[in-house]
C-alpha cells in the first residue's frame, strides 16, 4: 500500500483516528506561520497517542535548530519535514532524518544529488519550498511521472478522497501526504473524508 502522511494534526482524537485507519507518517506542525502550528506541550500530548510504528514528522520552515531540536525532544519526532532551500548544515545539524520539500514546477528547489542522497525522502507540494503547504490545490502531477529519484517520493498538495487515487496512477509515490483535505477546519479532521482517502489510497493501489 502506498504510506499515507495525515498532517498538520491538533487533537489526541484525530491523530488515534489516523493511525487506527493505517496512517504511517503523523504530522506535527511547528511553523510560526502555519494556522495548524502546536505548541511543544500539545505536541508532547499527541505524540503520546500515535502508535507504535507509526513514524512523528515535524514539520518547520524557518525555526532555528535550537526549536527544531526542542520540538524533537517533545515529540519524540522521527523525521523533520524542511519547507526552505535544504543546505548541508541543515543535514549536519539537526539530529533527525529530513524529508525535503520541493515546489513541484521550481527544478532550482530540489536538492543537488549530494544533498538529496543524504535525505530521508522529498516531499512534492503545490506550494512553495519555504511555505509549510496547506494551499488545497493540486500541482501537474505529470512533472514527477517516469522521474527516477534516489530517496523516497511524498506527494502532497490538495490531494482529497476524489483525486488521490488519480495521483497515485501518475506519480507513484512512496507516500501521500494530506492535510486540508481531510478538514473540516485547519487542524480539525473530519474522520470520515479521513476513512475515504485511505480507501481511495487502498482501490488506486490496487489497480497500479
Amino acid at each position: 500500500m502506498t504510506d499515507v502522511k495525515i498532517c498538520g494534526l491538533t487533537r489526541e482524537a484525530d491523530v488515534e483516528a489516523a493511525c487506527g485507519l493505517g496512517a504511517a507518517y503523523i504530522g506535527l506542525n511547528f511553523a510560526s506561520s502555519s494556522p495548524r502550528r502546536i505548541d511543544l506541550a500539545r505536541a508532547k500530548r499527541l505524540a503520546v497517542a500515535v502508535r507504535p510504528g507509526v513514524r512523528r514528522v515535524g514539520v518547520f520552515v524557518d525555526e532555528s535548530y535550537d526549536e527544531i531540536a526542542a520540538a524533537i525532544d517533545a515529540a519524540s519526532l522521527d523525521l523533520v519535514q524542511l519547507h526552505r532551500i535544504l543546505s548541508a548544515q541543515d543535514l549536519e545539524r539537526i539530529e533527525r532524518g529530513i524529508l525535503a520539500v520541493a515546489h513541484a514546477n521550481r527544478d532550482d528547489e530540489v536538492p543537488p544529488a549530494t544533498l538529496l542522497e543524504r535525505c530521508a525522502g522529498i516531499l512534492f507540494d503545490s506550494g512553495t519550498a519555504t511555505s509549510p503547504g496547506g494551499s488545497g490545490i493540486p500541482f501537474e502531477w505529470s512533472r514527477l511521472e517516469a522521474r527516477p529519484w534516489p530517496v523516497p517520493v511524498f506527494v502532497a498538495g490538495g490531494l482529497r478522497p476524489e483525486n488521490v487515487g488519480a495521483s497515485i496512477r501518475a506519480t507513484k509515490p512512496s507516500a501521500v501526504d494530506v492535510a486540508s483535505g481531510v478538514e473540516s477546519s485547519p487542524g480539525v479532521k473530519d474522520h470520515d473524508r479521513m476513512r475515504r482517502f485511505f480507501q481511495a489510497v487502498r482501490d488506486a493501489d490496487a489497480t497500479r
